[in-house]
């Protein structure tokens, strides 16, 4: 368990989220960089994270606090590239950014989306899993939320300066649009037509 001191915020609320603008989830005080400088490794920091329940700031300040955070611990070079370091850079901002757009969900079905975003081969067996307890219009009511959210961030990192730190959370949050088209294909035959 990783105990999370209290922490001056430093920056405003991201607040693309709906949760977050109706004041739902008020900040925490916590960011990201914060924890990621204060776990020892990447699931402790997912972890600690998530604990938040999506109550950390998240403006393109805190974006770029994050991946300097990430960069002080794994630099990155020109040559002799590490692509596990790599790879993680891009996990780190997807755990961020899932904490984030779950929030537009109800809650008693994030740790599904959670499950879907974090493992791609978890889309059918989750998608379905859905469906007995929830209609296929709030699935798909959903899909349109995290849609939005991921749009509204999607903004929030185009602020970002080129560079580094903005081709992780690009990379990052291009894999989730790709999941959402995959949800909506895996409930296609129930569709209306």
């Amino acid at each position: 368990m990783v105990l999370l001191p209290e922490v001056v915020k430093k920056s405003g609320e991201a607040g693309p989220s709906p949760a977050a603008r109706d004041g739902r989830q008020p900040s925490s005080g916590v960011s990201p960089a914060d924890l990621f400088r204060r776990t020892a490794d990447f699931d402790s920091f997912r972890r600690a994270l998530r604990s938040l329940n999506g109550a950390f700031p998240f403006s393109s300040a805190d974006m770029i606090e994050l991946g300097k955070a990430y960069f002080e611990r794994f630099p990155d070079r020109e040559q002799d590239r590490n692509m596990e370091e790599v790879r993680l850079g891009y996990a780190v901002v997807r755990a961020a950014i899932i904490e984030k757009v779950v929030l537009d969900v109800d809650p008693s079905r994030r740790d599904c989306y959670r499950a879907i975003f974090g493992d791609s081969v978890r889309i059918g067996p989750e998608a379905e899993a859905l469906l007995p307890s929830t209609s296929l219009e709030e699935v798909l009511a959903d899909h349109d939320a995290l849609a939005a959210s991921l749009a509204a961030l999607k903004a929030v990192i185009d602020e970002i300066p080129k560079g580094m730190i903005k081709e992780r959370f690009i990379g990052g949050i291009s894999y989730f649009f790709n999941i959402l088209f995959a949800v909506k294909m895996s409930l296609g035959s129930r569709l209306p037509r």
